[in-house]
């Protein structure tokens, strides 16, 4: 079963082979003979070529991740997460705050792991209010601090 991380899960439907990787490296390039949604499409069932219950029990947790050359074309305003990883965090004024670590989804929400200049995680959300300007030409994100944001 793969839960899909994607606001386009029916992608996968036209794909020939799906790469799975761990912590960056690639484990297995899978031939894709067919993919059945489940109810809600909240998951899928794929039938591959793997041999039996052990090689898949070896895949589990595994992430799929697809070349940026076949991903689907965002609206403006949206972002690919591994486009966001590791750009620089300012504050409004153009002060170094830290680097993006991490994009962390809870529910329909997303929170911003950054990493900060003084070696702690902090947490901002990615609504307008504190999120004010992404540039990846740039390899920046602002953002607006309030009281309590960045303690």
């Amino acid at each position: 079963m793969i839960v899909p991380l994607t606001d386009f899960p029916e992608r996968f439907q036209g794909m020939d082979s799906l790469d799975l990787y761990r912590e960056g490296v690639l484990l297995s390039t899978l031939s894709v003979r067919r993919i059945r949604f489940n109810e809600g499409k909240d998951s899928f069932i794929l039938e591959s070529d793997l041999g039996d219950r052990d090689e898949a029990a070896a895949l589990a947790g595994a992430l799929v991740l697809v070349d940026a050359e076949d991903r689907v074309e965002l609206p403006e305003g949206h972002f690919w997460v591994d486009d966001l990883i590791g750009l620089g965090v300012e504050d409004m004024e153009g002060r170094p705050l830290g680097t993006v670590k991490d994009i962390l989804t809870a529910g329909a929400s997303e929170t911003y792991e950054i990493l900060g200049l003084d070696g702690r995680a902090h947490y901002v959300p990615a609504v307008e209010e504190f999120v004010r300007d992404i540039d990846l030409d740039l390899g920046r994100i602002r953002i607006a601090l309030i009281e309590g944001l960045w303690d």
